[in-house]
């Protein structure tokens, strides 16, 4: 058995399992349960290498029954993707509502976003395998993406106009260099590991305020 199967296999979510509650909320439990295994293989093994057979063996179950819950693996990545795009949302309502400096704004988008990732609605969140969407899937996804990078990048460019962001600091590659390292810290980020997603979101968002605030 492969090391990433043996951590998906005795991380089984407990939700999966019957509690006192209703059909509708057994439901919901259950497909979020879904979603978050799915998501954890897709992002350790890739979401080609990743079967729904894969899936209903972390959970404990048979592929026949996942498919009361969802009716495709492509379904599935569809939504983490949605997920990752409302937490996007949410990061952005948060860093919007502050007052302060462009860079103040950027820095509090960057650290609130990872900070969301690394949470455990984020852990439903898949950022890599973009390619892997249906193309009218990629659409949706794309159009709710450039939202966020397009707000991200007018609060550095904010920064730059207002003195806050040293001269030279190009928002559209910042941006990149940021989201890159987000993208990638989904694949590493184990919230039973060493380090926790405070920790992490918190050394994150130092490390990208250290390379664009100017400094007296």
């Amino acid at each position: 058995m492969k090391d990433e199967d043996l951590a998906l296999s005795t991380r089984r979510a407990p939700a999966w399992k019957d509690a006192v509650l209703s059909r509708d909320e057994q439901f919901g439990l259950k497909r979020i349960a879904l979603v978050k295994e799915a998501a954890r293989a897709f992002s350790l093994r890739g979401y080609h290498d990743t079967t729904l057979e894969d899936v209903a063996k972390a959970l404990g179950v048979t592929k026949g029954a996942l498919y009361y819950y969802v009716m495709s693996k492509q379904e599935i990545l569809f939504e983490c993707h949605v997920i990752s795009n409302d937490l996007g949302d949410q990061a952005i309502a948060y860093a919007t509502a502050l007052e302060g400096s462009g860079c103040d704004k950027a820095v509090a988008l960057a650290r609130r976003y990872m900070e969301l990732l690394v949470g455990e609605a984020g852990m439903l969140a898949v950022l890599t395998e973009f390619d892997a969407l249906e193309p009218q899937n990629r659409k949706i996804i794309a159009a709710r993406r450039a939202i966020f990078d397009r707000t991200f990048r007018e609060f550095m460019a904010q920064g730059v106009s207002d003195g806050s962001i040293r001269p030279g600091v190009d928002p559209k590659i910042t941006a990149f260099f940021y989201l890159g390292a987000v993208n990638w810290a989904t694949r590493w980020f184990d919230p039973a590991g060493d380090i926790s997603g405070s920790e992490v979101s918190d050394r994150f968002a130092d490390l990208f305020d250290a390379a664009i605030r100017l400094r007296s």
